[in-house]
């Protein structure tokens, strides 16, 4: 696999050699994962909003640890190979949703905060109480409003991660406006 400079392996478990890759070169034994993965490096990506090449840098890594390979191996690298599957599926799965990556690369969580700590400005919310109220008397007006504040909201999600990845700019307005589109997808869902 090619490298970017973004992962940090350990030294080989096995035959103590410094590590290059899942896959020892040395000795050919699959390495543990990353505790705390993170999943441009494990697929061995840019970190960026455009992402480009998922795809590819998946199936290039589940070629290299698939459990088939190691049937024959320890039990130990055997579940070593399901772990690096898991791990490799899942930073699939985060990078591939546009939404779900913008809120990763901006916090390095996958989901929203639970904590409460993170509050809507109130006009904010009114807007979409007054929206909420009128979609039984006008469904159609409501949807054309909704859309037309979802399309704005995801045109500055995507001027912050340009301006970001242009290196002029930050990631602290990303969980707002993805809280914002979450309120204007659940309008216009079910239309």
């Amino acid at each position: 696999m090619k490298g970017r400079g973004q992962r940090q392996y350990p030294i080989c478990w096995r035959c103590r050699e410094v590590g290059q890759g899942p896959i020892c070169i040395s000795c050919d034994a699959i390495q543990p994962p990353p505790a705390k993965p993170d999943f441009f490096a494990v697929l061995d990506l840019p970190r960026r909003y455009d992402v480009k090449g998922l795809d590819e840098a998946h199936r290039v890594l589940t070629r290299c640890v698939h459990p088939d390979r190691f049937t024959r191996k320890s039990a130990v690298e055997r579940r070593m190979a399901l772990q690096w599957m898991a791990t490799a599926n899942e930073a699939k799965r985060v990078l591939r949703d546009p939404l779900v990556r913008a809120r990763y690369l901006a916090t390095g969580l996958t989901a929203p905060r639970e904590d409460g700590n993170f509050k809507l400005p109130p006009e904010f919310l009114e807007m979409i109480f007054e929206l909420q109220m009128e979609k039984d008397d006008n469904p159609e007006g409501v949807f054309t409003s909704a859309s037309r504040l979802h399309a704005e909201l995801t045109d500055n999600l995507n001027a912050v991660l340009s301006k970001w990845e242009s290196g002029d700019g930050d990631l602290s307005a990303v969980e707002g406006i993805l809280a914002k589109i979450k309120y204007t997808t659940n309008l216009t869902q079910g239309h």
